[in-house]
């Protein structure tokens, strides 16, 4: 019962937030993304090295994500995001995230030729039954983890639509949150942004 009244406080937060900051006039930047990846046997720093280990669980994530706040002459953004993901492989279950607090960086030296964003997010993470993955790599894990991504776009310059790579990562906080847990997938995807 308590999961569930914490899953209906965090939909309620995404779909309240963007309201609140558009009546005090902030700024209005949303996105829709689509992207899927493969789940590693490594850690977050060893998942994106040519020789990493994969799985075979696959994770497929639809994400939607709003821009209440621009600094440093819109060369830095803050964002939520909220995500729901589907494994198919070795696990099946549903995954539900929230980074709440998301930085992107906007501004390269070749962004008139190509545009480039770096961004990094962070907030917690809900598996509807502890991922089996997560047990095989791990003595360990949990339901509530903590999530966090690190994130390169490329697009045209004057284009809406984004080709994102991802590091998809669940943790368990250096102990935080649970006593061990977490996984790892290399991802590539597409956003559109309006």
């Amino acid at each position: 019962m308590q999961s569930h009244l914490r899953i209906r406080f965090l939909i309620a937060a995404v779909l309240i937030l963007p309201a609140a900051f558009e009546s005090v006039g902030l700024a209005q930047d949303y996105g829709i993304s689509l992207y899927a990846g493969q789940l590693t046997e490594e850690k977050w720093e060893d998942a994106i090295l040519p020789d990493a280990d994969f799985t075979d669980a696959t994770i497929v994530v639809a994400s939607g994500s709003w821009t209440p706040f621009r600094f440093f002459e819109d060369k830095l953004s803050c964002e939520l995001e909220a995500q729901i993901g589907k494994y198919f492989g070795d696990q099946d279950h549903w995954e539900f995230n929230l980074p709440i607090i998301a930085l992107r960086w906007h501004r390269f030296p070749w962004n008139r030729y190509l545009a480039n964003t770096i961004a990094w997010g962070i907030g917690p993470s809900y598996a509807t039954e502890v991922p089996s993955v997560e047990l095989e790599t791990n003595d360990d894990s949990s339901r509530w983890l903590i999530y966090w991504y690190g994130e390169l776009t490329f697009a045209p310059p004057v284009s809406s639509w984004e080709l994102m790579l991802r590091l998809h990562h669940r943790s368990d906080g250096f102990g935080t949150v649970a006593e061990d847990g977490g996984s790892n997938a290399v991802c590539a995807g597409l956003r559109y942004r309006f």
